[in-house]
């Protein structure tokens, strides 16, 4: 979000220096992204006039002008159509750099004729978009004056990225807040005149938790016309186009406070009042771009008497009611929208609004009113016009959240003493109403705060405020550093064997959808309360279902053959008296291997093949020879489940290290797989364990290699596993392995 210094000022004082401000920011969470001193396009740029203006013998859209700047006389070649003998213009003299046409003004030939210097229009000043024709200044502007001072040019975008809790800070108010916690200074509000009664206009909301609240305010006998300097202007500073003076006036009031606004022209609208519904499946809207949509079952409309849509609410507007040079009687929305459907909506239709971003980040509820207030008053300012009244409709008040905040608590999580009174004034000043209430603080959270809920929040709000660059470092006597050394070694160890083996190492979120997550964890599947993707809000109990979307999009691709592994987080809810990190949740690594497609391409000495089981158990294999793991076994044995067409443990010992599966048709269906998959997912705290850390050398043997085939006739029920396991039961002293290698089936030998 960009900010303007100059409108920030309004509101608190702010530091010196633009370098302290962004430290300051950045430092308390909002980040600054970009600086942008607006009067760095002024270097050198003064108050001219324009002595002589004649045609340009060799152009006929170009004029010759000697300009005058108090000083000396300048030659420039002139292509606005506006500029005439005796004007006072904005002279960029020889040695300007101009960022927006993005080069320094020299001594040029221009169709013949040597120009020293350019008359500038507000587009090459960057003041605004606007390159129609050149700036004219008044007549009594003095002449060399410097354009930055004449103008009063000081502004500075300061550019923030917000974090998605922080919709509070989506204003220039919410901004200014911080900066008055953490300087110390008074926080300035504009005074709201809230003149005008309450009307009988019947807004109706079906349902309440898509719109749970909505405020509109009427006006009669506007003029609609272009915006005053000042407000267009200010709108131009944080990249919001001015379009007219009412329109204007909603986009200032969410730039300064965070509410979204919209205006309608109230004689456009039909029948008596506003009614806020889900849309109906096929609906058609054409919104302010001029664009047909296709409403889709559950998207927010706003309709009028008549039950007609006149918006996407909290997107974008409806064209039907658009407020335009002729509108005289006005109607101001400033609602509460549900998050969530604004998300989606905004998201499927791909209308990505200043708007839709903040109710995506959840304004204040309770602020619907004041910004009416507000916008009434900007508008009776700049168009002229008479209040009518104030409707509200508000079935069921969201009230500012209770929470207690123990005293202790603050020096234990953060390890400083911080005074009772510091503690009283950064919440104060952030909007918290506080009271001691003996070692602990009665706090009553504002309704634009949704991101502090716990007493954990608060403190995190303390020390933001107080800095973390002044909670001192506690030294610490014991390291315990070397099983994390040791286990990222061992990552790093079976990535480097994985890629030795041919297979593709791919990096996925962790964030899965929740359905998908039910099926590998049931009752065990860990959601967030807040996800970024409201689609993904379960963390993964699996590397299954990762590995299963990479091969989905590799096979949407053409890719014909897949080898890949990841190594992974998987989460799920623990049993009581597990050893975990957090109580109740765990969190573990995984190792997996998803083999799909084509294994060998077809040549003119072996036809094509494709991956199978056995190429999977070959693989998994091969990694545990490489990383010396013996006394390895593959059990076969039945799980009642819908994930699997086949499966194997991998046992080392007595423990079960992971799977090998056969992903099942119905689990492939999900995502639009039509081949064989086949996955293994071992425990990697499992395998290093398994690992001998102390790898002892054997002589070579001084005999020669002897290689002997036997041959069983046995029952086809019997596993190849249990003929193994048999043999290696048998104590002999010069035997080392034993491997299937052939399997011969016929009638002859017997039936079964």
């Amino acid at each position: 979000m960009k900010v303007s210094t100059n409108w920030l000022k309004q509101y608190v004082e702010l530091p010196e220096s633009i370098e302290t401000l962004e430290k300051l920011l950045t430092n308390c969470g909002l980040e600054v992204a970009s600086v942008e001193d607006k009067g760095k396009n002024f270097t050198n740029v003064v108050v001219g006039e324009v002595r002589t203006c004649e045609k340009h013998p060799n152009a006929d859209k170009l004029s010759v002008c000697d300009v005058y700047d108090g000083s000396e006389v300048h030659h420039v070649v002139c292509g606005a159509p506006n500029v005439a003998k005796g004007q006072r213009i904005a002279l960029a003299r020889v040695g300007a750099y101009l960022a927006i046409p993005g080069f320094e003004i020299g001594k040029r030939k221009i169709r013949g004729e040597v120009s020293a210097g350019m008359i500038c229009s507000e587009a090459e000043l960057g003041i605004s978009e606007d390159a129609s024709g050149i700036i004219v200044l008044p007549d009594d502007a003095p002449l060399g004056t410097p354009l930055k001072e004449y103008l009063d040019i000081t502004d500075v975008i300061v550019e923030i990225e917000i974090t998605p809790n922080r919709g509070d800070a989506l204003s220039h108010i919410g901004v200014a807040r911080d900066i008055a916690a953490l300087t110390g200074a008074d926080l300035k509000l504009p005074e709201l005149k809230s003149e005008g009664e309450a009307i009988e206009y019947p807004i109706t909301l079906e349902d309440p938790s898509l719109c749970p609240r909505y405020s509109a305010a009427k006006l009669s006998n506007v003029k609609v016309g272009p915006s005053p300097d000042w407000l267009k202007q200010a709108l131009e500073a944080v990249g919001i186009r001015s379009i007219n003076n009412i329109v204007d006036v909603t986009n200032y009031v969410m730039m300064e406070a965070g509410q979204p606004m919209h205006a309608f022209d109230s004689d456009l609208l039909k029948g008596e009042g506003i009614r806020v519904r889900a849309a109906k499946k096929g609906e058609k809207l054409v919104t302010l771009d001029d664009k047909e949509r296709t409403l889709r079952e559950g998207d927010i409309v706003i309709c009028d008497g008549e039950d007609r849509p006149i918006a996407l609410g909290g997107v974008m507007g409806g064209a039907n009611t658009e407020i335009h040079d002729g509108s005289t009687n006005v109607l101001l929305e400033s609602a509460h929208f549900n998050s969530t459907s604004i998300r989606l909506t905004a998201k499927h239709f791909a209308l990505h609004s200043e708007s839709s971003y903040r109710f995506e980040r959840t304004p204040d509820p309770n602020g619907t009113m004041n910004a009416l207030y507000r916008a009434a008053e900007i508008i009776q300012e700049v168009a002229g016009g008479t209040l009518i009244g104030y409707a509200d409709a508000y079935p069921k008040k969201i009230d500012s959240r209770s929470v207690e905040l123990r005293h202790t608590q603050i020096g234990r999580i953060l390890g400083i003493d911080i005074g009772k009174d510091e503690v009283l004034r950064i919440l104060r000043t952030l909007g918290v109403e506080a009271e001691e209430a003996g070692e602990a603080y009665k706090c009553s959270i504002p309704t634009f705060r949704s991101d502090l809920e716990r007493e954990i929040d608060l403190i995190e709000e303390i020390a933001r405020i107080h800095g973390y660059d002044n909670i001192p470092t506690p030294s610490r006597t014991t390291v315990y550093a070397r099983a994390a050394v040791d286990q990222m070694e061992f990552h790093e160890r079976l990535k480097s064997i994985s890629t030795g083996l041919g297979l593709d190492e791919i990096m996925s979120q962790g964030m899965i959808p929740e359905g998908i997550a039910k099926k590998f964890a049931a009752e065990q599947v860990i959601t967030v309360m807040n996800p970024v993707n409201v689609e993904r809000p379960a963390m993964r109990p699996s590397l299954i279902p990762s590995i299963l979307e990479t091969v989905s999009l590799n096979l949407r691709n053409q890719s014909t053959a897949i080898s890949v592994f990841e190594i992974g987080s998987v989460y799920r809810k623990a049993a009581d008296g597990q050893n975990t990190v957090v109580p109740g949740y765990d969190e573990r690594t995984s190792y997996a291997i998803g083999l799909s497609g084509v294994a060998q391409q077809r040549s003119w000495y072996a036809p094509e093949r494709e991956y199978d089981f056995f190429d999977l158990k070959g693989v998994i294999t091969a990694l545990l020879e490489a990383l010396h793991i013996d006394n390895v076994e593959f059990v076969s044995y039945d799980k009642s489940d819908a994930l699997s067409a086949a499966r194997l443990q991998v046992v080392v010992g007595t423990a079960v290290i992971g799977d090998l599966v056969e992903v099942s048709p119905e689990l492939l269906a999900t995502y639009d797989i039509e081949q064989p998959v086949f996955i293994a997912e071992l425990q990697t705290d499992q395998l290093e364990t398994a690992v001998e850390s102390d790898q002892k050398l054997k002589a070579i043997s001084r005999y020669p290699v002897v290689h002997r085939d036997l041959a069983f006739v046995l029952a086809s029920s019997i596993e190849a596993d249990t003929l193994l396991n048999t043999i290696r039961e048998v104590q002999a002293k010069y035997w080392t392995s034993a491997e299937v290698i052939d399997l011969y089936e016929s009638e002859k030998l017997g039936k079964g």
